[in-house]
């Protein structure tokens, strides 16, 4: 089997506020090997990294991201929520965190995030521009859980590695099942929630050359589970407990 991938959920989840510099500047120190991201835009058209629609939950603002300009999003506090000591911290651009993986070098796993079928494409079409224009084809990926505009981006962009988000997002799934979705994506990687997965359903998918990303551990017990399905991806919130598993594992 190939070493496994430990990618950082939003960073260190949960030991910085999520998708900010800090939670990243974390993942990499306890072992990351790929950041995982969420892309949306600002009302002026400014890539940036946040999960939800609305500001309200990570941040100082309120309302929906796409309705504010860059510049005010900027001043907002994006780490007081999470704890005093990171009041403060910013949304950081999409642009600052690929200075930073190329400084680090990290792969990135970009998520393209939006409302409809129109913004999710986008979103993928913008990544993948991105990745191409920085010489980054070999290493990053674009995700999403809309499939079809993983698999008309993959065609417009020859090379690009996709990894689509199962659906329904949790569940039990076939072999088959899993690799039917992944080939509608135009990809080679399915992305499962770990609490779901099997090491049978794992193996069979894999052995096709498939790639299964688990998601999302969020502390030992589970990076344990999730590491034990034998999926590739390793996926998740603390990502000290997913480098402490595979390194006590693959003694």
């Amino acid at each position: 089997m190939p070493a496994r991938l430990i990618i950082a959920h939003r960073g260190h989840k949960v030991g910085a506020p999520e998708q900010t510099m800090e939670a990243y500047e974390q993942a990499i120190r306890f072992g990351a090997t790929m950041l995982e991201v969420d892309l949306r835009f600002s009302r002026d058209g400014v890539a940036l990294l946040l999960h939800d629609a609305s500001l309200d939950r990570t941040t100082s603002g309120a309302g929906p991201v796409n309705e504010m300009d860059w510049a005010d999003i900027q001043k907002l506090d994006a780490g007081g929520w999470f704890s005093p000591e990171f009041s403060g911290v910013r949304v950081p651009s999409l642009d600052e965190l690929f200075e930073f993986a190329g400084r680090q070098n990290i792969r990135l796993c970009i998520e393209a995030k939006g409302q409809n079928a129109r913004e999710h494409l986008a979103a993928a079409q913008y990544a993948a521009t991105e990745i191409v224009r920085r010489g980054r084809l070999d290493e990053d990926v674009v995700a999403s859980f809309d499939h079809r505009a993983l698999a008309r981006t993959a065609t417009e962009f020859p090379g690009l590695a996709t990894a689509p988000d199962r659906l329904p997002e949790r569940g039990r799934s076939s072999a088959h099942e899993l690799m039917e979705q992944a080939r509608s994506a135009s990809a080679r990687i399915i992305q499962h929630h770990f609490a779901d997965l099997d090491p049978e359903t794992v193996a069979e998918v894999q052995s096709e050359g498939f790639e299964v990303w688990a998601w999302p551990p969020a502390n030992r017990e589970e990076a344990l589970f999730a590491y034990r399905t034998g999926a590739i991806g390793l996926m998740g919130d603390d990502v000290k407990a997913i480098s402490d598993v595979v390194a006590d594992e693959s003694d």
